[in-house]
């Protein structure tokens, strides 16, 4: 018997962020998730290339508030959205910035650190290298 052919994976729409729009969805999430005595330092971090990645590891530690791990069906695309909502902003990581949706952010920052901010402000999903991603609400 062959073994099943597997569904061809859908393309994750994504586009491009210019470094302006970096800025301002940097700001916005260093304003409401990280604890004021390391916001400004990690805004500089994440807005620059040069040491993005070793900031985005170290994420988790400078968050305001308890973070939650997306378990069950929250750590698929379609599990995330039913209890967020098909939220549009920036996700980042150690390649750049780019616009997309939180399910495909969840596709994409599987296995590395990453970040998602919403554009609403009021959502933050940081991604960590090995362990399911941390949820941030702030309303």
């Amino acid at each position: 018997m062959s073994p099943r052919p597997t569904a061809p994976r859908t393309p994750i729409a994504t586009t491009p962020v210019e470094q302006r729009g970096l800025e301002a969805a940097v700001r916005l999430f260093t304003g409401r998730f990280v604890v004021p005595d390391k916001q400004a330092q990690l805004a500089q971090r994440l807005a620059t290339a040069a040491r993005r990645a070793e900031t985005l590891a170290a994420l988790p530690r400078w968050l305001v508030g308890a973070p939650s791990p997306l378990a069950g069906a929250e750590q698929s695309p379609a599990g995330l959205e039913a209890r967020v909502g098909a939220q549009v902003g920036v996700h980042l990581d150690a390649d750049g910035a780019r616009r997309t949706t939180i399910g495909d952010a969840l596709a994409l920052g599987r296995g590395h650190a990453a970040l998602f901010v919403a554009d609403t402000g009021r959502l933050a999903l940081v991604f960590r290298a090995d362990c399911a991603p941390l949820l941030s609400i702030r309303l």
